[in-house]
């Protein structure tokens, strides 16, 4: 959708304030949301979706491996435009545009999840150590504006019990353990039999997913469905530091 910005207020603004393209931070014409290289591609997962993993069934090779989540779906391929566009977000101090990925989220539960009803949606936490050491957690912003834009009650009730080493560090094999017993539900009544949304920027193992969705569902909850802003293809050695 473009934005009509014609007024010369408007165009004054943008001399001194450019405005950018939204994923990769490009400057655009003050009408423009997309620069032209982000519009002529983004990595979109196309349909049909392998809920297992999220990827598109073209591009899946999870052989059906089963989690605690009882599905999963992305907006993006972490690829491409969608790397610069996580970088902005979690690493170069952009909150705001939280706002704008959150958007595209609802966009893919409102495609993909549209027949399920969600009593609750709640993020991946931050430990006291994350929240020292980061100024925003990334997760939670995304959950608040999509509880914002669905009218999905907003659950604040995973917690992480403890500093866990840096997930992009270690090999698949050891993300699971690393994220093991790590986290924890506060106000366990809130979740019982409801079905609820669990967000995240990025999945690339979904151990971390997994594992929050495993303390929901022992605590009570009756459905856990993931939904993230981008999946990472089998093998892709990315660099979250989540």
């Amino acid at each position: 959708m473009k934005i009509k910005r014609n007024s010369f207020s408007d165009r004054l603004l943008c001399a001194f304030f450019p405005r950018r393209c939204k994923y990769c931070g490009e400057v655009i014409l003050p009408e423009e949301e997309l620069c032209e290289a982000c519009k002529a591609y983004l990595p979109e997962i196309e349909e049909p979706v392998c809920f297992y993993c999220g990827h598109s069934k073209e591009d899946c090779k999870c052989k059906k491996h089963k989690h605690y989540y009882d599905k999963i779906a992305a907006s993006f391929y972490y690829e491409g435009a969608i790397v610069k566009a996580v970088d902005r977000l979690k690493f170069r101090q952009k909150p705001f545009l939280s706002e704008a990925y959150a958007e595209d989220m609802v966009n893919t539960i409102d495609k993909l999840y549209s027949e399920v009803k969600f009593d609750g949606v709640c993020s991946i936490p931050f430990s006291k150590q994350d929240r020292r050491r980061r100024e925003f957690n990334q997760s939670e912003l995304l959950a608040r504006h999509i509880s914002e834009k669905t009218g999905i009650e907003l659950l604040n009730v995973l917690v992480k019990n403890y500093e866990t080493s840096t997930q992009h560090m270690l090999k698949s094999s050891g993300r699971r353990g690393n994220v093991f017993a790590a986290f924890d539900v506060e106000n366990p009544d809130i979740i019982k039999g409801k079905r609820i949304l669990l967000v995240d920027d990025i999945k690339t193992t979904g151990a971390t997913l997994d594992e929050c969705a495993k303390m929901l569902k022992i605590y009570g909850a009756d459905e856990v469905y993931a939904i993230c802003f981008a999946v990472a293809k089998k093998k892709q050695n990315i660099d979250t530091s989540d």
